[in-house]
């Protein structure tokens, strides 16, 4: 699948899917999302001192935006929000989603993460949450965010799954044959530090196997045995936060 078929695919999910089209606000959306906002909630507090006082925020690849939703509503009520996703299908949702936490976004509108209508410096918070594995062109990504940052502002890329080279191939294989909407990838570690490097970006790779919320049992114990034994966390298939700051 080339590049642009990927990004019509990601699109056109938000149009068509059953449970999660702007047309209507379902059980089925609202029960996940509360389930994923439980796990967004303990990143928030675990990377508090990146993000408390903040005062410009963007978030990428936000889907519906439930996760600024949640932020501005029980962290950062004073902030000013802007919240984008590649689907407009998906930013016609956010409504539902201000509603039910009765906060309003200040700006939103769909854009890809390498091409972001922003001036220089304009952001000194811009995060997402288990949607920079979707992106593709991360280089491209990387470099168009530092620009829209501001100097010692911070990108959170929040529970993406990640593997060493060696076993890639595997995990890739592993995430694209489970019961997803859209094609996944998985990030290399070692590829983003390479990037980073290039772009005058400062990096950090945070392994969390804390996944409990969200993982089956059989899942659970293996990410409870990386906890035990973090030197596998760097090779064998893992669950990161990525930290990045402008100097």
């Amino acid at each position: 699948m080339n590049l642009k078929e990927k990004e019509e695919e990601e699109i056109n999910y938000w149009k068509s899917s059953e449970f999660e089209s702007a047309e209507k606000f379902t059980k089925e959306n609202f029960l996940n999302k509360m389930q994923e906002c439980r796990h967004f909630d303990y990143k928030v507090n675990k990377y508090s001192e990146f993000i408390r006082q903040k005062k410009q925020v963007l978030e990428i690849g936000a889907g519906q935006g439930w996760a600024s939703c949640f932020l501005k509503k029980y962290y950062l009520p004073e902030a000013q929000f802007t919240v984008t996703d590649i689907s407009p299908y998906a930013i016609k949702s956010l409504t539902h989603w201000e509603d039910f936490f009765k906060v309003k976004i200040e700006r939103s509108y769909p854009t890809k993460s390498y091409e972001i209508n922003e001036k220089d410096g304009q952001f000194d918070l811009i995060f997402c949450y288990a949607a920079a594995h979707h992106f593709v062109l991360l280089k491209e990504t990387l470099i168009e965010l530092k620009r829209i940052l501001k100097d010692n502002g911070h990108i959170l890329f929040l529970y993406e799954p990640t593997a060493s080279n060696l076993f890639y191939p595997m995990y890739y294989y592993y995430v694209n044959k489970m019961p997803h909407s859209t094609p996944e990838d998985v990030i290399v570690p070692s590829r983003i530090r390479s990037i980073c490097s290039g772009i005058d970006l400062k990096y950090r790779n945070i392994y969390d196997p804390n996944q409990s919320i969200l993982r089956s049992i059989p899942i659970g114990i293996y990410f409870k045995l990386l906890g035990k034994m973090p030197f596998l966390q760097k090779v064998l298939p893992s669950s990161s936060d990525l930290i990045f700051t402008k100097q």
